[in-house]
């Protein structure tokens, strides 16, 4: 075998060749070692990563397929379970992953483990990581408690490493041999850091975790099931890991493997919404929907939606091209699975900077207008401070998204993830790149492990300028960003939005009124604190931040939710739960100035959107607390057949008289709101939590014409006049 060659001048560092060497998975003996995988996740403030640890699953069942072991192996999600079996038996062998979101968890639990049996062999791997060979044997140097850090995919070089350390009787110092995609530093002090392994092409190879039962103990209703039908990704973006050249080709499981796997899963799922639990699936390839098999795994999920009652929602990343295929996939499911259209810009300068020239701006753009005809929840994708990127071609990207009729626009920092060509050192001198440090949302917790408590906390490094965004636009941005979720997304002003849409307005123009606005009362209040906390968020420093973490009480003030939380979904929530009738009111400013401007102004119209907000308003009323209190309002217009229908004619909604309506929920939205506040809690943070989870359009009161004879006395009983109409 030979060490990768690798240019580290160039801006997309990258092996030249894989190695690929014949692999001995063969040892001469059954071994009585034992192993645990562990992805970690943090719980005490809510559970931070909800996916069932399906990854370090299939690593396990395809090192049990390959090697001799007694011992089935160990997988761990939550740190409190593991350290309850860590006070009964210490491992010979305990993996972490390395994701954003539980890096510094894994290095805290693995520190303390080495700590405590030095000949424990620890081994971390996950994107995570860095990209140029010189970072990655700094990473090693710097955290001792890695034995072995497995680059790339996990199955193949994990199983191998494994075979070495039996054969070298479990001595990390007698293991000299060269492991493809497994670096460490050898007994004499010189860094091995290897080539690459070829990767595996038949994703059948690898046994389902689900199928083998390693996964069951996990069905508890809190965490989320995942499936990879597919790995890869033909696009090079440079701020995504699988840009990479090494995940270039698309290798897939067999649809007998994956039918069988959402059978089992949908199964288990029906048991545990029958008991209050969650009811979803992530689908985590890349470009699902965009390749034909996967038409025939959505007919699967079609079956499991029948025979099953599930899922409910299917959270994935849709393809970038072939969005008439993506179409028909989320015909096949009923409108649950999540429709994306991630443009991160429209920019060409600043496409061209990030290598995403290859996907189609207008393909996405119509995946919104389509998607709507299906009722489906499609979602666009925008990154603020890419390289190229100003204010001006931000909000030029945000006008073409929104009108583009996408009904979720998420708004997202660019992240200088490891791993990344972004995060290398030329692309940030090349633009100017200025970084800051925060906490990741519910990322921080302590625990008790082997009788001492250890505390941490995940930091992340945001792009908040460069040589064409000043910090200042970067936190006008971050208004525009706030604005878009309360008054756009979600349809929580729909009938509104689609009153300008008929009269053949722009609801961006709509947006640039409310940002230009001077803001009043509670919404003055409202976006004065969240600016405040995106510029205190924000630390100079990783090393000084980390150490703040770990001072007495610190992690107590995230956990409470005092510090360290989604500012967009958290001050979303506050303003949904605590000021509609100041936001109705800002919206009613803004969009009479917007009919004012366009002379559109009539008596009519005015009227009109004077019942839409009013209509919009009760239906985002007590969702969450005080649910059994109904606005009740009177109605010049029938808002709900404006909405509900393509085509009307204004004269034909007026009601003789004003019909008084009152704003239900039904059983399917009580049950989905139930669920959610007992995973996530009722608090604002908990709420903020419920709204990224949830399809919330479909959650959103419905008005019920009150002259109707069939309407219960107990709803009229229930209905109080709402008083800000």
């Amino acid at each position: 075998m030979e060490l990768i060659q690798i240019d580290s001048n160039q801006n997309n560092s990258e092996a030249k060749k894989l190695s690929k060497p014949k692999i001995d998975l063969t040892t001469n003996h059954v071994s009585e070692i034992k192993i645990w995988l562990v992805d970690p996740t943090y719980t005490q403030q809510q559970i931070s990563s909800e996916s069932m640890p399906s990854a370090v699953g299939g690593i396990a069942t395809f090192s049990e397929a390959n090697l001799q072991l007694k011992h089935p192996i160990r997988l761990f999600k939550y740190p409190e379970k593991l350290a309850k079996a860590l006070d009964n038996e210490i491992p010979d062998i305990i993996g972490f992953s390395n994701y954003m979101w539980n890096c510094e968890l894994s290095l805290t639990l693995a520190r303390r483990i080495k700590e405590y049996s030095a000949d424990t062999i620890v081994v971390m791997g996950g994107p995570n990581y860095p990209v140029v060979p010189s970072e990655q044997e700094a990473f090693l140097r710097k955290h001792t408690e890695i034995d072995f850090y497995v680059k790339g995919e996990g199955e193949l070089a994990f199983a191998n490493l494994v075979a070495e350390l039996i054969r070298a009787d479990m001595k990390k110092n007698n293991v000299k041999n060269e492991i493809p995609s497994v670096h460490y530093i050898m007994s004499d002090g010189r860094a091995q850091i290897t080539s690459s392994v070829e990767r595996i092409k038949d994703l059948t190879e690898i046994p389902s975790p689900y199928l083998a039962g390693k996964l069951d103990e996990f069905f508890d209703g809190k965490l989320q099931p995942v499936i990879q039908t597919t790995r890869g990704c033909p696009f090079g973006c440079t701020f995504c890991v699988e840009g990479m050249s090494y995940y270039t080709k698309i290798y897939r499981s067999s649809q007998e493997k994956t039918k069988q796997e959402l059978h089992y899963i949908g199964s288990k799922m029906q048991q545990l919404k029958n008991n209050g639990g969650r009811n979803d699936l992530w689908v985590v390839d890349s470009n699902f929907g965009m390749y034909t098999q996967d038409l025939d795994t959505c007919r699967s999920i079609a079956e499991c939606q029948a025979k099953y009652n599930w899922p409910d929602y299917i959270q994935c990343d849709t393809g970038k091209n072939n969005k008439p295929r993506v179409l028909s996939a989320a015909k096949l499911v009923k409108g649950a699975m999540r429709l994306s259209g991630s443009v991160q810009t429209l920019d060409s300068d600043v496409l061209n900077n990030i290598k995403r020239s290859n996907i189609s701006g207008g393909d996405l753009m119509q995946l919104a207008i389509e998607a709507a005809e299906i009722e489906a929840d499609s979602r666009s994708e925008i990154i603020l401070a890419l390289p190229g990127e100003s204010l001006k071609s931000h909000f030029q990207t945000i006008n073409t998204v929104i009108d583009a009729r996408f009904n979720h626009v998420n708004t997202y920092q660019l992240m200088m993830l490891p791993g990344t060509e972004i995060d290398s050192p030329e692309t940030r001198k090349k633009f100017e790149m200025k970084t800051r440090f925060r906490v990741l949302p519910r990322c921080f917790g302590y625990f008790e492990v082997l009788q001492k408590q250890v505390v941490a906390a995940e930091i992340e490094e945001v792009c908040i300028s460069t040589n064409t965004l000043s910090f200042e636009d970067y936190v006008r941005c971050r208004i525009m960003h706030l604005l878009i979720h309360i008054f756009h997304n979600d349809g929580l002003f729909d009938s509104a939005l689609k009153f300008i849409k008929f009269l053949k307005l722009s609801p961006y123009k709509w947006l640039e009124l409310l940002f230009q606005e001077n803001m009043t009362g509670g919404v003055r209040e409202l976006f004065e604190k969240y600016e405040e906390d995106t510029r205190q968020e924000l630390w100079l420093n990783r090393d000084e931040l980390l150490h703040n973490t770990q001072n007495p009480g610190v992690i107590d003030s995230y956990i409470s939710g005092e510090i360290g939380y989604n500012l967009l979904f958290l001050h979303k929530a506050i303003a949904i739960s605590k000021f509609v009738p100041e936001l109705k009111k800002f919206a009613k400013l803004t969009l009479e100035k917007l009919l004012i401007e366009n002379k559109k102004d009539t008596k009519e119209n005015l009227d009109f959107l004077n019942d839409a907000l009013n209509y919009d308003a009760c239906c985002i009323t007590n969702l969450f607390a005080n649910a059994e209190k109904i606005p009740t309002i009177n109605l010049k217009y029938d808002i709900g057949k404006f909405v509900s229908e393509k085509n009307t004619i204004m004269e034909k909604l007026l009601f003789p008289k004003p019909v008084t309506f009152s704003f239900i929920l039904d059983d399917y939205q009580k049950d989905i709101i139930k669920r959610s506040l007992e995973l996530y809690g009722n608090t604002d943070l908990g709420i903020s939590r419920t709204i990224t989870k949830v399809f919330v359009k479909k959650i959103l009161r419905n008005g019920l014409d009150m002259s109707e004879k069939q309407k219960s006395v107990k709803i009229i009983e229930n209905s109080a006049d709402w008083p800000y109409c």
